[in-house]
């Protein structure tokens, strides 16, 4: 029996190719809790001077005071630098593909160019040099977040902190805090409120935590940090932004995108490192 079967004609039917989908990319989160300058647009670097503080004293009647010195001395720099990339549309790609591929690119390189800063934020607790609390190979817990907590209220840091963590040293934290028998145990609405606000959340005074996957693992260790805004500073000298050009000879149309901006540490003592593991737990 002869049959007129798919595979007869499977090379003349079109594949169905659903909407292309875009390289997964995090929230850009970072930015919005640190310092944030936006006023200038070349490329000098931005320096933050510290003055000496006063020296408040008895004297005795009669007495001469001595002056206090006051001076400023050099304390942090922000040195700008060029961030591009680019692509290169033909035109037939754009004719023939169904894709708006045009679009497509814009949506992908805002949202790389974003995680890319945030990355570049995160990658400062390191050099924050408030404190550090937790350790290599550890996990991280709740008594580390309070003494770090502590330690910038003593040390007369002006809230309101953030507390920035890797996604696996929150869910240590968070674990502990809702197992039986663990830290924090007997505090309803503290766990209420992990649960409710997870990834975004004010649950100890005047402390939001931010968990974020910019944060950097090395060795699965990750440092998380604790600090002021006033610790780091994020400096922009040209906003993102796409630039279109013809390229008439190759009948292509070029996709610049360019960033210009300066990151780093502003305060540093207005910081604390929190280190600990970030591997999912087994």
């Amino acid at each position: 029996m002869t049959l007129s079967k798919y595979s007869d004609i499977a090379a003349l039917i079109e594949d169905i190719y659903e909407g292309a989908y875009f390289t997964l990319r995090a929230n850009n989160a970072l930015v919005r809790t640190v310092t944030v300058f936006s006023e200038n647009r070349g490329m000098a670097p931005r320096k933050a001077t510290l003055y000496s503080a006063a020296n408040v004293r008895p004297f005795g009647e009669g007495d001469s005071v001595t002056a206090t010195a006051f001076n400023r001395t050099a304390l942090s720099t922000l040195t700008p630098a060029r961030y591009a990339d680019q692509v290169i549309l033909t035109d037939q790609r754009i004719a023939t593909d169904p894709q708006d591929v045009r679009v497509d690119v814009a949506l992908e390189m805002g949202a790389a160019f974003a995680e890319f800063v945030d990355a570049k934020i995160a990658s400062n607790f390191a050099d924050l040099t408030g404190g550090s609390f937790g350790a290599l190979d550890s996990a991280l817990t709740w008594a580390h977040v309070l003494r770090a907590r502590a330690l910038l209220h003593n040390a007369k840091v002006p809230a309101p902190y953030f507390c920035a963590l890797h996604p696996y040293q929150w869910l240590r934290l968070v674990e502990s805090a809702a197992l039986s028998g663990t830290e924090l145990q007997q505090a309803p609405a503290f766990q209420d409120a992990l649960v409710s606000t997870y990834f975004v959340a004010s649950l100890i005074g005047g402390v939001t935590f931010v968990v974020t996957p910019s944060i950097a693992v090395e060795d699965d260790n990750a440092v998380g940090a604790m600090y002021s805004p006033l610790a780091l500073a994020y400096d922009e000298r040209r906003a993102f932004n796409m630039r279109p050009q013809r390229n008439e000879a190759r009948e292509a149309l070029e996709l610049n995108f360019s960033l210009w901006f300066a990151h780093g540490v502003w305060r540093p003592s207005m910081g604390v490192k929190l280190i600990g593991l970030a591997t999912l737990p087994s």
